[in-house]
């Protein structure tokens, strides 16, 4: 079986962090939603399908996923789908120019090798809704119940049952090579993984009663840290101390200190500071101010609306924090209102509340007086924060801050 993931119409509902990922490429839980689907299909090939400008961004996923067959037919999954026992079950029997449907949604179909070289100029185009319903229309269609996810907050909603869940794909592994020092306190151990190269330094307490704790390669933990289960942390993390509580999942070469609950972090972000960081989904290279805090909770205990796609949604949550895209940073003592969207690239200071519902991608400035970032002075500083982690800012990531700047229509009202 060889995977074809391609996004649909419905990339927009997860800016700011869709300007610069694939959906599928999203974490939740303990893996990206593509990997959730391919440890439980194990394909012999996988490739991507994305809008055109991201396409190039692919080529950065570990690239022995997309295997060397030569197949005669083509399984395409909608990244937005998490996989299920029935769904799997459904995809594992569908047959050449079939489809699986969800609530009226294309979930999966089937093509062979001359289907795709006649629909090669189109497939490519899934992401449009109106290809995306003529491709569909197509197949003869199987009905099935999938679990999609629609907006960002889903993702952080789903994220500490997800990491419970997945567990069991860790604590098989064993490791000699981990260190936990004397007086790190481990609650409920059978529901702790540590990973090969960890350190728990002491005055750590790790508390898996309520849920599970999975703590990658690599990975540090230093004094006077709490960490409440649900929680995953990648590979080569650094926790610096304050309380990670349940529902947090942190991508890999994270630094995390400060008061954290069910956030999701793409990976190379800092948030290295105290500050409260609660109900949140940060994309990549963000990095936060000492003290900066985001409210999640409205005083009124009203439900949280988000701008998304240009539109105010309600989310139909207490509970919702702020969605900031990658390269964003923010000076000390930010502040940023209940369910705010940051786009890619901005700079935000001044000590004080960021009341807007949505920021724009390549904002500069303080709240009530922000302006273009200039795209030269964008990359410089990502070259800069890149080079801190030993990774390069490349033509790749140059042409992506070009796409991304063009898309936020600088100069233009806020």
């Amino acid at each position: 079986m060889h995977i074809v993931f391609f996004e649909d119409d419905k990339f927009a509902n997860f800016e700011p962090l869709s300007l610069s990922h694939p959906v599928f490429t999203l974490l939740c839980g303990t893996s990206k939603i593509y990997r959730k689907w391919m440890k439980a299909l194990k394909p012999r090939g996988v490739s991507f399908v994305c809008r055109h400008y991201l396409s190039r961004i692919l080529e950065t996923e570990d690239k022995v996923v997309r295997g060397q067959d030569k197949p005669t037919d083509f399984v395409f999954v909608n990244g937005r789908f998490l996989p299920t026992r029935e769904t799997i079950a459904g995809l594992k029997k569908l047959a050449t120019g079939q489809s699986l449907v969800s609530d009226g949604t294309l979930l999966a179909f089937r093509i062979d090798l001359e289907s795709r070289l006649d629909l090669s100029g189109r497939l490519g185009l899934l992401h449009q809704g109106d290809i995306l319903r003529d491709i569909g229309n197509s197949f003869y269609k199987k009905e099935t119940k999938g679990k999609a996810v629609n907006y960002l907050w889903d993702l952080v909603n789903l994220n500490g049952k997800l990491i419970d869940l997945e567990f069991g794909d860790f604590k098989s592994k064993s490791s000699n090579s981990r260190k936990a020092y004397p007086g790190a306190h481990l609650i409920d151990r059978k529901k702790i993984f540590v990973g090969p190269g960890v350190v728990i330094k002491p005055q750590v307490t790790i508390d898996a009663s309520e849920g599970t704790v999975i703590i990658e390669k690599g990975t540090v933990v230093e004094p006077l840290t709490f960490i409440k289960g649900p929680v995953y942390i990648g590979p080569d993390c650094r926790i610096v101390g304050g309380k990670i509580r349940e529902g947090c999942s942190f991508g890999p070469v994270c630094r995390v200190g400060g008061e954290v609950e069910e956030t999701i972090m793409l990976g190379f972000d800092n948030k290295y500071h105290d500050g409260f960081l609660g109900h949140a989904y940060l994309g990549e290279w963000v990095n936060l101010g000492a003290m900066t805090t985001n409210s999640d909770l409205k005083n009124n205990y009203s439900q949280i609306s988000v701008h998304v796609d240009g539109q105010s949604v309600n989310t139909g949550q207490l509970k919702v924090g702020c969605f900031i895209g990658d390269h964003t940073k923010t000076g000390i003592g930010t502040l940023l209102n209940t369910g705010i969207s940051i786009g890619f690239s901005c700079n935000l200071y001044g000590g004080t509340l960021f009341g807007d519902r949505h920021i724009k991608s390549f904002s500069w400035g303080t709240p009530g007086n922000l302006v273009e970032y200039r795209l030269d002075k964008a990359c410089e500083t990502a070259a800069a924060s890149m080079k801190r982690r030993n990774m390069a800012f490349g033509d790749i990531e140059r042409r992506l801050f070009a796409e991304i700047h063009g898309l936020a229509k600088w100069p233009g009202k806020i």
